[in-house]
């Protein structure tokens, strides 16, 4: 029974409660593939945390995946990390050893520290440039506060930058 003594949706009892979900959109399109696939030890052994990767599809922007503090911008332009609700952190990674090209083909758009929107631009990358001098473009987005994490699903198959949801997280 809700606060107010009336019988509500799950959806209405999930906001009485503060479990509202946070949903993670799509940093760029492409198609979802799963961490474990992730041509790195590191990535695919999820030791930096749990998620999913995409394989782009497309050149161009990589986006906030949700709303928080920009809390890392690599100069290279190859990572970002975000804070969101509930102190979820999330690492986009885009493609494989990237920071080996030295911010070639990547181009900063936001600024390390900044408060951003989910959708709001980040890093433009040259999917042509980089994909030829890395070992994979697959860019793994990772949940790196576990510990705030009760569960999660991610999305398959093909997702659009900014408007599907690539990761669906229940918090802790």
């Amino acid at each position: 029974m809700a606060p107010d003594g009336g019988i509500h949706s799950e959806v209405t009892r999930m906001f009485w409660f503060g479990k509202k979900n946070l949903k993670l959109l799509a940093p760029l399109s492409g198609r979802v593939v799963p961490l474990e696939e992730v041509p790195d030890k590191v990535f695919a052994g999820k030791m930096l945390g749990d998620g999913a990767a995409i394989d782009p599809d497309e050149d161009g922007l990589v986006v906030a995946p949700c709303d928080g503090e920009l809390v890392a911008l690599f100069p290279t332009g190859h990572a970002f990390g975000i804070r969101g609700r509930k102190g979820i952190e999330v690492l986009v990674h885009i493609g494989i050893e990237t920071v080996a090209l030295e911010g070639e083909g990547f181009t900063l758009i936001a600024e390390a520290g900044s408060c951003v929107k989910a959708g709001d631009p980040i890093v433009r990358f040259d999917r042509t440039l980089v994909g030829a001098k890395a070992p994979s473009l697959l860019t793994p987005v990772i949940v790196t506060t576990g510990d705030r994490v009760k569960s999660f699903k991610a999305a398959t198959g093909n997702v659009r930058a900014g408007k599907d949801v690539l990761l669906d997280i229940e918090p802790a």
